[in-house]
């Protein structure tokens, strides 16, 4: 019982102190009641690691484009994907001032995906798009196409 009473009284004392620090009993900053008309910014806590996005994988027939065969390999690093060839051939341009090398496929669907890996070797693609959304947090929505 004198241990209840014991820890009971040291919770007081805590939350007591913490009262006239103006701050929680969790390290956040007690705010006083804000004028109205004025805003209160939240802090946003970010993870100590980063969180891992799944790698979105599509599977897809692709057709020449500008009667070029797309380059070999079955796994391919999308960075963009258009319905209008112009668009694809714009974002294209873009991602070459970034340093990337890209080509412009289309699939069967008639849609236009800029891709800056062909590989046959899916690990090494999937480690190109981690890098990509590390170092390049525009590029955040890369995935994968599998040739058919």
């Amino acid at each position: 019982m004198r241990r209840v009473i014991f820890l009971f009284a040291a919770v007081m004392v805590i939350a007591a102190s913490c009262d006239t620090s103006k701050t929680s009993l969790f390290g956040s900053r007690k705010t006083e009641k804000e004028p109205e008309g004025t805003s209160i910014k939240a802090s946003v806590l970010m993870p100590a690691t980063p969180i891992s996005v799944p790698i979105k994988e599509v599977e897809e027939k692709l057709v020449p484009n500008e009667n070029r065969e797309p380059s070999p390999g079955k796994y391919f690093v999308i960075i963009g994907s258009f319905r209008d060839p112009a668009n694809a051939r714009d974002h294209q341009a873009l991602v070459g001032k970034d340093g990337f090398n890209s080509e412009v496929l289309r699939n069967d669907a008639g849609l236009y995906r800029v891709s800056v890996m062909a590989t046959d070797d899916i690990m090494v693609a999937r480690n190109e798009i981690g890098r990509i959304r590390t170092k390049f947090p525009s590029y955040s929505d890369t995935w994968l196409l599998i040739r058919k």
